[in-house]
């Protein structure tokens, strides 16, 4: 019995552990621990459950023109009515139009306090299970998974469970990652802005990290001339503290640049007003790589998933390869026995029409006809 007065307080230690235990376990699970915030312009269905919340974006400005034209009295009473708003506290909705989704990443970053935080679109989704049962579609520079338009029709749980957006398995990966991101566009990221947008509002935001941050420009140069791409769709799930370290990097360059050309901004088509979105997913892409090389962040890339009517594929053929000496592409199958694609520049829509033996005829839109053949792999070759 000499241990006996030990035992009272090993006891009392060990019911000390247990409650802890149970006290953090019950503040993960039972509380905000996480919350995926997922951002609207316009109206659509509604996500949300106990770790996602819809958001408008640009709410204080919802009265003025957006990318799909003015919205109704209705709709915007609608919006009002299903979400909360980038509005509220510290904010800067107004910007909107040039901002798009960043002006709620900023709202995020300033109102809320959830130990993990993330930001999705409302047709737009990490496909953090590898092994989800919707079709993956295959191109040279990227992938993705195509939900089509069922889950936004009728919302239900199933694709949520079945893309392993749960906190059960969202939480598991930050013991050993600190940001879940989508997998990269594999192009050269300099080059591709400078044919798709405003090159040099690119240009001056890599001056502006040059003044301010002049140890990471050299990096910016070689991350955006690089073959790795970028980061799209400024989509994440990460800690607070990576968060509010991102946040305030990137709002450092984007505040001072937009107050430097916004005029000019303005003066654009709608598309290309919203620069600072394009932008800041190049600068996502710097900061999260900088951060990687130097300080070690832990990076976790998986596929997104998008919900589209155009890349709502038949269920018997989602998407067709077509292959020739030239080039080999993914064509979304479409209604109307067309396809089309986004790489192919050159033939990039077409009547299509499966003849005997599995032989494709493809009637192109921009003139032309081409017979491909069937092959053992479930692609077609170009005939010669």
């Amino acid at each position: 019995m000499k241990n006996s007065k030990y035992t009272f307080p090993l006891l009392v230690i060990f019911a000390v552990f247990i409650l802890c235990a149970v006290s953090y376990i019950l503040f993960i699970y039972k509380t905000d621990y996480l919350k995926i915030f997922v951002v609207y312009y316009k109206p659509a269905p509604i996500i949300k459950t106990e770790i996602f919340e819809p958001l408008q974006g640009g709410r204080k400005i919802v009265n003025t023109p957006s990318r799909r034209g003015t919205f109704t009295q209705d709709e915007i009473t609608w919006l009002k009515d299903n979400m909360i708003g980038d509005d509220t506290g510290d904010n800067i909705s107004e910007l909107n139009r040039n901002f798009a989704e960043i002006t709620a990443l900023y709202w995020i970053w300033k109102n809320t306090s959830s130990p993990y935080v993330g930001m999705f679109h409302y047709r737009r989704f990490l496909s953090i299970n590898a092994n989800a049962h919707y079709p993956m579609v295959n191109f040279p520079s990227m992938r993705f998974r195509t939900l089509g338009l069922k889950h936004l029709e009728s919302f239900s749980k199933e694709f949520l469970h079945d893309l392993e957006l749960e906190k059960k398995y969202i939480l598991p990966w930050f013991a050993t990652h600190d940001i879940l991101v989508s997998e990269p566009i594999k192009l050269n990221a300099y080059e591709q802005y400078q044919k798709e947008h405003v090159i040099s509002d690119l240009n001056k935001a890599l001056d502006i990290i040059k003044q301010k941050y002049p140890e990471m420009h050299a990096f910016a140069l070689q991350t955006l001339n690089s073959q790795n791409g970028f980061y799209p769709t400024n989509m994440f799930i990460t800690r607070r503290d990576v968060l509010n370290r991102y946040a305030s990097w990137l709002f450092s360059i984007l505040l001072p640049l937009y107050d430097e050309i916004k005029e000019k901004v303005n003066a654009r088509d709608t598309e290309q007003k919203l620069a600072f979105a394009y932008l800041s997913e190049r600068l996502f892409t710097v900061y999260l790589r900088y951060e990687q090389q130097t300080h070690g962040l832990r990076i976790k890339e998986f596929p997104f998933a998008l919900a589209s009517n155009f890349f709502t594929p038949p269920a018997d053929m989602p998407y067709i390869i077509l292959k020739t000496p030239e080039w080999e592409d993914v064509f979304i199958a479409q209604s109307e026995n067309r396809i089309c694609s986004f790489n192919n520049k050159f033939k990039n829509c077409a009547k299509f029409k499966i003849a005997p033996n599995g032989r494709l005829k493809a009637v192109w839109d921009n003139g032309g006809t081409s017979f491909f053949k069937h092959n053992a792999d479930n692609t077609f070759e170009l005939e010669k």
